[in-house]
């Protein structure tokens, strides 16, 4: 009889223990309304809430703030009005030709950094497109590249510049790239801009000149150096030089230097973001929010609770109609 309350007494304790492991996260009940539904810009909406959650993020559905688009990381080739490159090409001094290249790549796979030897290999057997032409540089002048179309790289590009300079002739030219920017407009009408300092630039000397006779040698700080890819300026003046040199310097030998950005994808975007509007530690009745342009919006407010087992949630959408202002 003794053991059966002691064994009965264990069950208890077990199955007090049972529910004080159990952390799953509360249900969520939460509703949402609004006091208009049709407003003018620049008049409040207030939504009131009624329910448990214990976190709210509210997404106004407007651009850059769209629930549907909360996990986007590309956008849709449609979105895109246009992408192009634009730069100032001057070239100055001596009187060589086809001293400056500019090249495109979907996928080139870029430099290991460590092996020369093959780098310079793979440098030479990617099939490059040549945009040279098209750009419409020319030796000895300063000319003004212009929104060349970039959209067939959308999904991914690596823009290349090369320098040639011949022990032939001296002086070598001097090259300076400045204004560079690539540049994305959206059919919303948002742009974004990447300059020169954004896009990572490792150089290659296929014939290295410099006292370290690195071929990976990039001038960031100090003074230019002959047959040198210099990016002294790179970051303040949005300006890359290269100087081939002259007869009689230390370093006059042949060049064949390559400037290679990393790869870029010109479809990536950030994903659409909500603003954290309650957590446990505040209470929140209700949320008022102005909209600034006219349209039709879809509000939604995602609402959870949450416990170290996990999170629960509920979505809830409501349509505002934004009018011009009377």
């Amino acid at each position: 009889m003794k053991r059966n309350i002691i064994f009965g007494g264990l069950l208890g304790c077990a199955a007090l223990l049972t529910g004080c492991d159990d952390l799953s996260p509360e249900a969520v009940d939460f509703q949402v309304t609004a006091n208009k539904t049709i407003v003018h810009v620049g008049e409040p909406v207030t939504f009131s809430f009624d329910g448990n959650p214990n976190f709210i993020t509210f997404f106004s559905g407007e651009e850059g703030h769209k629930f549907v688009h909360r996990n986007r990381v590309e956008l849709d080739p449609s979105d895109i009005a246009s992408s192009t490159l634009s730069f100032t090409a001057d070239s100055k001094y001596g009187t060589q030709t086809g001293t400056f290249k500019v090249y495109l790549s979907k996928d080139f796979p870029g430099l290991s950094l460590k092996s020369a030897e093959a780098d310079k290999a793979l440098i030479e057997s990617h099939a490059w497109t040549d945009m040279t032409e098209a750009c419409g540089v020319v030796d000895g002048k300063k000319v003004v590249v212009k929104d060349v179309d970039l959209s067939a790289y959308q999904g991914g590009l690596v823009l290349a510049f090369r320098f040639l300079g011949t022990t032939e002739a001296t002086p070598q030219r001097t090259l300076i790239i400045t204004g560079l920017t690539i540049k994305n407009e959206l059919k919303n009408g948002k742009t974004t801009e990447l300059k020169g300092s954004d896009l990572n630039f490792n150089c290659f000397d296929v014939t290295p000149s410099n006292p370290d006779h690195d071929p990976y040698k990039k001038v960031v700080s100090g003074s230019l150096m002959d047959g040198t890819w210099s990016l002294i300026k790179l970051l303040s003046n949005n300006e890359i030089q290269i100087r081939g040199g002259k007869e009689g310097s230390a370093t006059w030998a042949n060049n064949d230097d390559w400037l290679i950005a990393d790869k870029l994808q010109l479809n990536a975007c950030t994903p659409d973001a909500g603003e954290n509007i309650k957590d446990i530690s505040r209470r929140l009745s209700t949320y008022t929010y102005l909209f600034e342009k006219p349209g039709v919006y879809t509000v939604t407010f995602l609402a959870g609770n949450a416990s170290v087992d996990g999170q629960k949630s509920v979505v809830k959408e409501l349509k505002i109609e934004v009018k011009a202002a009377e």
